[in-house]
This record gives C-alpha cells, sequence and structure tokens, in this order.
C-alpha cells in the first residue's frame, strides 16, 4: 500500500489518562506492510492501544480502497451466506420482530454494508441510516430497495438525526477516542434508545496462543484492544448506561495462521471456517470468547 501516515505517540491512556504505561508486545501490519507497531497496555483501566498510532486525520487513508479485511466480497459465496445467517441472529436480539412506530437505525462506520443489508431485510423493516468514511455507497446497499440510505461520515454530522437503534460493530476499536465517539453518538439517539457494540476481547485464548500473530491485533488499523473492563470504562464514561456485556465470537483463527506463516488466509475462508468451531470450544471452555458484545442506553 502506497501511502504516508502521519503518526503520533501518546504518553498516557486514551481512555482514563493513566501514564504507567507498560509495553505488551510489537506486532507488524500484515494487511500492507507499513512496519512494525507497540501495543501498550494501562494497567488502571485495562486497556490496551496502539502506540504509536496514525493520527485521526490520517485513518481514512487506511480504508481508501475498501480492499482490506473490512469490506467481505459480497454475499453469494458459501462463507459469506454462513456469515449473513450469523448477522441475522444477531440481528434478532437487537432489533424489535414488531414495533407500533416506524424504527430508525443507524449503522455506524458499515464497512461493506452487510449488517446494514441484513437490517433493512429484517421482519420489522426498520429505515436504515449506514454510514461510513467513503464517498460512494457500498454496492451491496443497491439491494435493499431503498431501506438503507448511505451517508458519507461528513455529510451525516451536517444533518444529525435521532435513532432508536444504533449499531457500533468492529468500529469502536478503531477510533482514537472511543469515549468521545460514544459520547457524540449518543446525541443521535433518541431516549431511551440502545446503542449495540461489538470488540475484539484482548483476553481471548487465541491472543495468547498466537501472540503478535493474533489477527485481531490488526495494526495499525485497530488502535484500540479492549478488555472487558476497559469496554465498560469507555461506556459508562460517555453518557451511556451499561446494560450488558456479553461474550460473542468471530473467526480468528485463519487470519492467525496466515500470519504465522507469512500468507493470506482470509478468516472467513472454507479454511478459517472449518476452525471456527475449535476456535469457540477452546476460548469457552476458559470461559472466555474472542470477542465482547455490549448493550447501553441513553
Amino acid at each position: 500500500m502506497n501511502i504516508t501516515l502521519e503518526i503520533e505517540k501518546l504518553d498516557e491512556c486514551p481512555l482514563c489518562g493513566g501514564k504507567d504505561l507498560r509495553d505488551l508486545l510489537t506486532t507488524r501490519d500484515f494487511q500492507s506492510g507499513l512496519g512494525d507497531f507497540l501495543i501498550q497496555e494501562c494497567p488502571d483501566c485495562g486497556l490496551a492501544f496502539t502506540n504509536p498510532r496514525p493520527t485521526e486525520k490520517s485513518i481514512p487513508l487506511l480504508y481508501s480502497g475498501r480492499d482490506t479485511p473490512d469490506f467481505a466480497a459480497g454475499i453469494k459465496s458459501v462463507t459469506q451466506r454462513l456469515r449473513g445467517l450469523s448477522i441475522r441472529s444477531y440481528l434478532r436480539r437487537r432489533i424489535p420482530s414488531e414495533s407500533g412506530d416506524q424504527l430508525n437505525v443507524l449503522d455506524f462506520g458499515c464497512g461493506d454494508g452487510s449488517l446494514s443489508f441484513h437490517a433493512a431485510t429484517a421482519p420489522a423493516r426498520p429505515i436504515v441510516t449506514s454510514v461510513d468514511f467513503h464517498d460512494q455507497s457500498p454496492p451491496l446497499l443497491s439491494e435493499t430497495g431503498g431501506r438503507a440510505t448511505y451517508k458519507s461520515y461528513w455529510d451525516w454530522r451536517e444533518n444529525p438525526e435521532l435513532y432508536d437503534v444504533i449499531f457500533l460493530r468492529h468500529v469502536l476499536e478503531h477510533h482514537p477516542e472511543p469515549s468521545r465517539l460514544l459520547a457524540e453518538l449518543t446525541q443521535s439517539l433518541k431516549p431511551g434508545g440502545t446503542v449495540h457494540i461489538e470488540v475484539p476481547n484482548r483476553r481471548s485464548v487465541w491472543a495468547r496462543i498466537f501472540g503478535q500473530n493474533y489477527f485481531a491485533y490488526y495494526v495499525p488499523r485497530h488502535l484500540m484492544h479492549f478488555d472487558a473492563t476497559s469496554l465498560a470504562r469507555a461506556i459508562n464514561g460517555s453518557g451511556l448506561t451499561l446494560v450488558e456485556i456479553r461474550k460473542g465470537h468471530t473467526p480468528q483463527i485463519g487470519g492467525s495462521i496466515g500470519n504465522v506463516l507469512s500468507r493470506h488466509i482470509d478468516n472467513l475462508s472454507v479454511f478459517g471456517v472449518l476452525l471456527y468451531p475449535l476456535q469457540v470450544l477452546l476460548d469457552s471452555a476458559f470461559g472466555l470468547s474472542t470477542t465482547l458484545r455490549a448493550s447501553a442506553r441513553r
């Protein structure tokens, strides 16, 4: 990837301001070869974070081509259909099947548009707004029959609306100031509305097994590396009321083995999907998970 990033170094924890920072590990950018990045951890709040890291102004450059693992390739392959089943199961628990009023849903950081697509076609038939850092809509949203509308982040900020449900699915770890993002989104949430958040769990068994090769570190795109304690602190510091944090799972072994072998192996490849039951089994045996799923209300 031929891009030049502005880099900044933090002297304190971006979540709690703690200054007693510890080096956790050094890993590298396996996706685009931008070098090695240190991950530090804060013992005061449990957050780990990439440091040094790209500046906020530089971050959109990392996703400009829509060619990273953040943008899956459509919905037609077998593995993508399985992913669709997983997303629909996730949404069934978070979008009411029946509502007396029209539901307004925000998919913030919509990526390839998969969550927006399945939300727009859910039984409740909500109106979905999809937001990301690109000028053009993900192609998948054209298949929603107009139920999902795309806005660039900058257009969305100029014309904010109020939403019943906001989804931040694998987004918060990409933001340099998670509490600030959550506070901003709180202002777009109706009273009593819900924010659903999903992030990688840095305490996963697989983080220990693969170490610096663990796919979910995904530097320099993942700026934050949460555990349950730090995620709860980010939510509670934003003006939201935390409802719950649950364990969740998403395929990580394929990409991690690919990092070990210096080869590209998609987490959603047949190989990655076949290893997924093993991943869930071992994490569950230790009472852990590869992701954390939080809900919070205004």
